[in-house]
This record gives C-alpha cells, sequence and structure tokens, in this order.
C-alpha cells in the first residue's frame, strides 16, 4: 500500500512538471492564430502603419493648339510613388478610364504636378483624373469632367466708334462750293453695327466764327460715303454720327467744322 501511494504520487508530480513544461514552452513560441504565418514579423517595427499617397486634381485646366493642360498635387508619403494621368469618356456614371499617360515616376516628397497631353479623345464629354501609386497601394483624385468642345466665348470689344476722314474730327476748313462728301469709318461694338444715323448741323458764319449749331433737315442712314448739296455760304456745317450696336450701346461723334465761302 506504501508502494503504491508512492507510485501514484510520483506520477502526479511528473504530470505537473509536463504540464508546466508545455506552458513555458507555448510562452517561449505561440501557436501561429488562424489565417497569419507563424514565425512572420514586420521590419516596419511595433505599431507602423503603411500609407498611400494623397493626390489631388486642380479644377482648372487649359486648351491650346489640340494640347491639353492639367495640374494638380501628390504627397508620396515618403514612399517613392509614380503618378499617371487618366483619360476617360463620360459621362460620369459611365466612366471607363481606358488611357493612362504618365505624368512623374519615383517621388518620395510633396510635389506640383503638371502634365500637358493631345490625348484627349474627340467625343463630348471627357473625364479625367491623377492616379498615384506607391508599396502601400493606389489613390485616386476626384474625375475631372468637361466637354470637348469648349464653347466659344464672345470676344471682348468696345464701343462703337467713328473715325471722320471728312472733315477730320477737331479740324476747321473752308470750301467755296456748295457740295460736300462726308466720308467716316465705324469700328468696334458688340455683334456690329445696328444703327446708324448721320445728321448735319448748321450755324451762321460771322467772320469766320460759327454761332450755335442746329440740325439742318433729316439724318441719312447711309453707310460712309454720304454727298450733301445745298450748303449756303455764311454758313458752318458739321455732322454728328450716331451709332448702336447689337449690345445696345449708343455712342455719338461730332466731325470737323466747314466753313462755307461761296463767290459773290
Amino acid at each position: 500500500m506504501e508502494r503504491t501511494g508512492a507510485s501514484r504520487l510520483s506520477a502526479l508530480v511528473i504530470g505537473v512538471c509536463v504540464v508546466v513544461a508545455l506552458a513555458a514552452c507555448d510562452a517561449l513560441s505561440p501557436t501561429a492564430a488562424p489565417g497569419s504565418t507563424a514565425g512572420s514579423s514586420s521590419s516596419e517595427g511595433p505599431g507602423a502603419v503603411a500609407t498611400e499617397p494623397a493626390i489631388l486634381i486642380d479644377a482648372t485646366w487649359t486648351t491650346e493648339n489640340g494640347q491639353w493642360t492639367f495640374t494638380g498635387t501628390v504627397d508620396p508619403q515618403g514612399d517613392s510613388t509614380d503618378v499617371i494621368l487618366e483619360v476617360g469618356p463620360g459621362p460620369s456614371n459611365a466612366r471607363v478610364f481606358d488611357h493612362q499617360v504618365p505624368v512623374a515616376q519615383g517621388l518620395t516628397v510633396p510635389t506640383p504636378l503638371t502634365v500637358t497631353t493631345n490625348a484627349i479623345p474627340d467625343i463630348p464629354l471627357i473625364c479625367v483624373r491623377f492616379s498615384a501609386t506607391n508599396s502601400s497601394g493606389t489613390s485616386v483624385t476626384s474625375p475631372l469632367c468637361f466637354p470637348h468642345d469648349v464653347p466659344s466665348l464672345a470676344p471682348v470689344t468696345g464701343p462703337p466708334v467713328t473715325a471722320f476722314s471728312a472733315p477730320v474730327i477737331g479740324s476747321t476748313s473752308t470750301i467755296k462750293v456748295s457740295t460736300f462728301t462726308v466720308t467716316w469709318t465705324e469700328s468696334g461694338g458688340g455683334g456690329g453695327i445696328a444703327f446708324r444715323s448721320l445728321q448735319r448741323q448748321v450755324a451762321t458764319d460771322a467772320g469766320g466764327v460759327c454761332g450755335s449749331f442746329a440740325d439742318d433737315g433729316a439724318a441719312s442712314t447711309a453707310p460712309s460715303p454720304v454727298a450733301v448739296s445745298g450748303l449756303l455760304g455764311g454758313h458752318c456745317y458739321q455732322w454728328i454720327e450716331t451709332l448702336r450696336d447689337h449690345g445696345g450701346v449708343t455712342t455719338q461723334t461730332t466731325s470737323g467744322i466747314v466753313h462755307v465761302d461761296l463767290p459773290a
């Protein structure tokens, strides 16, 4: 009986030692979790998190002579990063970015981006975006969509302008006949000239000094040149040209002065 009790005690002691030993082994080399690789480690150290690049595309772009220019910025997050421009058709619910244009390679610091390309398809609506890739993955910008054919803006023009060539603005001349031909040019005006009026004015001539001018007859709407007749000796004449363009802008220009000195 004593031998049997001693044997059981020995077995119990051995079992406890085995359990302790196994627990110690697990503490030194724990069992791998499901789905991971046992014995793997990260060279980045505890808590390190890989980051994809940050990238933006500007909402403004330019086009000239068939070349399109896009700009933006990229932050590689310190990891070597390649950037491309992806081009595809719109509308936004059916985009397929089926063409790539290289922009930059091996970037490691925040950098402004500029790319000029003629690889823009001749379709009504186009979408482009920047795509940046480093060892952690790929980031893309929100698409920038625009029509291929940009609507033409109306040219910026000034008000309509009259330039008298006879009689020249600011000039004074004397004629000894009762006829005269008024000439001028017209320019400017939004959408061209919509209306013109040439009004003759007359004043008395006292020793070469003109009195107050007043309208003389009906205005003419004919283009340059306009021939006039029946001018009276001893009088001064001038003409006022009124122009109105299709934008509703109206200008008035006064010609030079003609003194009529008819032979006695």
